[in-house]
């Protein structure tokens, strides 16, 4: 009898651990140029840009000066599995715009009736929206991969007026990856994966 109930517990302690692990996820999240890891899991935001001559260079820290209304600035943006486990990646874009002042200036003109954007990225293939502004990564990507580039460059409207002139433009890039191991993306919508970190 005592056996019994010695077996009996074993099999209730181990359900009660499959349980537990079936929500514990190793995750991390990062901003550009910083890498944050957590267990086996860990990325990294990759930044370039292209010179005049189409050379690929790291982005610089301090960005860019003396851009111009209508112009286009090469910000090549990919994200790296730095961690020892496959992992779902996703990203997302906080964009701001300072006047000389140091206030906040608007990010979409009114032409016409008409809103136009004052910065512009177009988000290449292979990334699919998701929810809270994110964009998610179609496929699992492996230890040491990487995302295939989630965009080349950034416009800025030929309407900006005076009040733009010497503005900082900022475009916080945020990513998060959760681990695919017991994580698969149900139904095939890897917008669904659980386990993301809080935002």
């Amino acid at each position: 009898m005592k056996k019994k109930i010695f077996a009996a517990a074993v099999v209730a302690c181990c359900m009660a651990l499959l349980s537990y692990g079936t929500w514990a996820y190793f995750t991390a999240s990062g901003t550009a140029r910083n890498v944050i890891t957590s267990g086996g899991i860990g990325i990294e935001i990759i930044e370039k840009t292209k010179d005049a001559s189409g050379t690929e260079l790291d982005f610089p820290k301090d960005g860019f000066e003396n851009i111009m209304p209508g112009s286009k600035v090469s910000k090549i943006v990919s994200v790296k599995n730095t961690g020892e486990d496959e992992a779902w990646i996703r990203v997302k874009v906080d964009a701001a715009l300072v006047g000389s002042d140091g206030n906040a200036l608007p990010l979409n003109l009114d032409v016409q009736g008409v809103t136009v954007p004052v910065m512009t990225f177009t988000v290449e293939d292979g990334w699919i929206p998701g929810a809270d502004g994110y964009y998610c990564y179609s496929k699992p990507v492996s230890s040491g991969g990487k995302t295939a580039v989630f965009f080349r460059e950034v416009g800025f409207a030929l309407q900006m007026g005076n009040e733009y002139q010497n503005c900082t433009a900022n475009l916080t890039i945020t990513a998060q990856a959760v681990q695919t191991a017991n994580n698969p993306a149900p139904g095939g919508d890897v917008t669904k994966v659980p386990g993301w970190p809080e935002n």
